[in-house]
């Protein structure tokens, strides 16, 4: 039966370094001086130091480009938009908006050095994997099975059991048992004089695979969402006003109208619980999908997506006269007035223009026989009205050129029409409504962005928590006793070293019972 001179995790005498086994694959091993280019960069993209350099820049970039305002896609292709965006920014940074401007800052993601650094980000991943595959195959597929006591005995985890009665076979039998059962793969090899054995052992060595699987779905991350930014297409800040069908362009052949707004309240009636829209698309004249969205629940069809952003009051104005016929109504823009177009609910106010005051504005003319009828009108958003109520609009009417003097100023009325001092005989009704602002993008590839991160999310996981643990055992003819044999076990794990130094000692105990049975 073995002999109790068992050394477990032996952490009093000092470990000595590993000498790797004879014929394995040294790493770091010296290749000799050169001088050529390729060299240099294959060495400089396989180092682990540029690697971090350059994530950390990448991550820097992304993190800068959510700092500095960006331009909306496509402003470039409008004068006034982008110099107002300009100026808005030189309040912000003066002198350097300018600079910044130049240099792409305002349009990172699109800019020549971000892309530049994801070509680099991507070529230096590339280059580690190849450079790392060889290796880890050969350790994978042919393990070295020479090595000496000595570099056994150098590790921090090792077992030694000396003047077990036992043959060679008996005892590499008993060992194989004891690995196998903490599922272990198992080689060995007889020394060529037939007085050793060498046994090599490891486990999860298929984990050591899924750093490649994590890295070639980071790169196809990459890769693919620079392909959905050619591909694809995304138009910012879309207004939906109430019942107006809207086409997006970019060839689709259907428009997607907005039929409803509202906000879902907590019981309090004060906390907002959800914003809702209820959206509905019309292809060949008719209504072929209705879906109501929240801000996390986009409408899609047909590989476009609309998401809700955000949310703008509008109201509907109706002019009738004294026995109730409608009127018509011109609506005001910088060219002058032009005749509006009048619905079921009257003419659409959308508000957007401003005020002196920086209030959503709206401008709306009434011909009168030989005179005409201006309404200035406000939308005062934190004055509260019912929901059964008038909008808050704040109204001033003018008539002909006289604007210097109104002749009303003030609140519509909460309930029922306005009428206009010295015009009674017409009245204006006001219904309030909602427009809404959404975002309209076609990412073609979002799907296989999403499976590529899941892919490198569960393999960067699986890397984490799963350990490639190798152990080496030789086992000799000992000089000292006769019909007896030394057995000497080492062991190492890459990762989680504390969990492997109770493995280890369970493995040890194991490995003793076995030679205690033999």
């Amino acid at each position: 039966m073995a002999q109790p001179a068992t050394s477990t995790g032996n952490k009093a005498a000092p470990a000595r370094k590993p000498v790797p086994p004879a014929g394995a694959p040294v790493a770091g091993a010296l290749r000799g001086p050169k001088s050529d280019f390729i060299e240099t960069i294959w060495t400089l993209f396989c180092s682990v130091r540029f690697a971090v350099v350059l994530n950390v820049s990448l991550a820097l970039m992304a993190m800068l480009g959510t700092l500095v305002p960006q331009m909306p896609a496509g402003i470039e292709k409008f004068d006034v938009e982008l110099n107002a965006f300009l100026a808005d920014t030189r309040t912000r940074y003066g002198g350097l908006s300018d600079i910044l401007h130049w240099a792409g800052f305002y349009n990172l993601y699109n800019s020549l050095l971000f892309r530049l650094l994801v070509v680099v980000v991507v070529f230096s991943i590339v280059m580690c994997t190849l450079n790392r595959w060889g290796p880890i195959m050969r350790l994978i597929r042919t393990p070295a099975l020479r090595f000496s006591e000595g570099f056994v005995g150098g590790m921090s985890e090792k077992a030694a059991f000396r003047n077990v009665p036992v043959d060679l076979q008996t005892a590499e039998t008993a060992l194989r048992g004891a690995l196998r059962r903490g599922r272990y793969r198992v080689v060995s090899r007889a020394a060529e004089d037939g007085k050793a054995v060498y046994v090599y052992a490891d486990r999860h060595r298929w984990a050591k695979l899924v750093t490649f699987i994590s890295h070639a779905a980071l790169v196809m991350v990459i890769l693919t969402g620079a392909g959905m930014a050619n591909l694809g297409w995304r138009e910012q800040s879309v207004y939906f006003y109430p019942g107006q069908p809207v086409n997006v362009g970019h060839g689709t052949d259907y428009s997607v109208r907005n039929d409803n707004f509202w906000i879902e309240y907590y019981p309090d009636g004060k906390a907002v619980k959800e914003y809702k829209e209820t959206l509905t698309v019309l292809e060949g004249g008719r209504d072929v999908l209705t879906k109501t969205i929240i801000v996390n629940d986009p409408l899609r069809y047909k590989g476009a997506n609309f998401f809700l952003v955000s949310y703008q009051p509008v109201a509907f104005i109706k002019a009738t006269d004294q026995a109730g016929n409608p009127l018509d109504l011109r609506n005001m823009t910088a060219a002058g007035p032009i005749t509006a177009t009048m619905t079921a609910q009257g003419a659409l106010l959308p508000f957007n223009q401003s005020s002196s005051d920086n209030l959503p504005a709206d401008f709306i003319q009434l011909p009168v026989k030989d005179h005409f009828l201006t309404l200035s009108l406000t939308y005062y958003q934190d004055v509260a009205r019912q929901g059964n109520e008038n909008p808050p609009v704040y109204a001033q009417a003018y008539v002909d050129k006289s604007f210097e003097k109104p002749v009303f100023e003030g609140f519509i009325p909460r309930t029922g029409p306005l009428k206009v001092p010295g015009f009674e005989q017409y009245s204006f009704t006001f219904t309030g409504s909602t427009a809404t602002v959404m975002e309209v993008a076609k990412d073609p590839g979002l799907g296989l962005v999403a499976f590529f991160f899941t892919v490198m999310a569960f393999g960067f996981t699986l890397s984490l928590y799963t350990s490639f643990v190798r152990c080496w055992a030789t086992i000799t003819v000992s000089e000292e006793r006769p019909g007896s044999v030394n057995l000497l076990v080492g062991g190492l794990a890459e990762k989680n070293k504390v969990s492997f130094e109770r493995d280890f000692e369970r493995l040890a105990e194991r490995i003793k019972n076995a030679l205690t049975r033999a």
